[in-house]
C-alpha cells in the first residue's frame, strides 16, 4: 500500500490536520486495496466514507441499503447523503473521507493532477467490460477535508496486470470544502 506524505503538499495543509488527514486517507486506501485486490472485476465497487471523531476515533460510513446493481444513481446519491450527514455532525468530527470509484485519462510519467475525471457508478461495472477503454484507467478518488479548513482530493490508479494488482503514483488536487465549507 502506497502512503501519501501531505506535508510534501507546498504548506497547504496546515500542520495541525496533517495528521489527521494522512491517518484517514492511509486507512481509506488500505480498505480500497482489500476490496480490490482478491481478484479481477469480482466485486462491485461501492462509495464509503470514513470519518474521525473529536477522539481521534476512525468509523466507517456507507449506505447498505442500496441497490447499487441496479440503480444508476445510487453512488452519486451516496456521496450527497454521506456528505450530508457528515455537515450535520460536523462540529462532533475532525476529518472526513468520501472515497469512490472513477475512470479517468491515463496519468503520463511526471503528471501530478488528474485528468478527465469520470465517476463510476455501479451499474458501470456490471454492464460495461472490466477492463477500462485504451488511454483510460481506473482509480479510487477520495475527498478528504478537515475541520481546519483544508480540503484535497487524491487519487489512486489503479490496474490489473497478468492477474497482478498494480497501483500507480498517488495524485492528490485542491478540492472544494463540503463539510465546513466556511472553516
Amino acid at each position: 500500500m502506497q502512503t501519501l506524505t501531505l506535508m510534501l503538499m507546498d504548506g497547504s495543509v496546515p500542520r495541525r490536520a496533517r495528521g489527521d488527514m494522512d491517518a484517514c486517507l492511509a486507512a481509506v486506501l488500505e480498505g480500497a486495496e482489500n476490496n480490490l485486490r482478491p481478484e479481477p472485476g469480482g466485486r462491485m465497487l461501492y462509495p464509503f466514507g470514513l470519518v474521525m471523531d473529536a477522539d481521534g476515533v476512525l468509523r466507517t460510513a456507507a449506505q447498505y441499503e442500496v441497490d447499487y446493481a441496479y440503480d444508476e444513481t445510487a453512488t452519486a446519491a451516496t456521496l450527497h447523503h454521506l456528505a450530508d450527514d457528515y455537515r450535520a455532525r460536523a462540529a462532533e468530527l475532525r476529518c472526513a473521507t468520501l472515497a469512490y470509484y472513477v475512470r479517468m485519462k491515463e496519468p503520463s510519467p511526471g503528471d501530478t493532477a488528474p485528468v478527465n475525471v469520470q465517476i463510476q457508478r455501479s451499474t458501470d461495472w456490471r454492464n460495461g467490460a472490466a477492463e477500462p477503454p485504451p488511454g483510460t484507467v481506473d482509480a479510487v478518488a477520495m475527498e478528504v477535508e478537515h475541520q481546519a479548513g483544508c480540503a484535497l482530493a487524491v487519487f489512486m490508479p489503479y490496474a490489473w496486470q497478468d492477474r497482478e494488482f498494480v497501483v500507480g503514483d498517488l495524485m492528490a488536487v485542491p478540492a472544494r470544502r463540503r463539510i465546513w465549507p466556511d472553516a
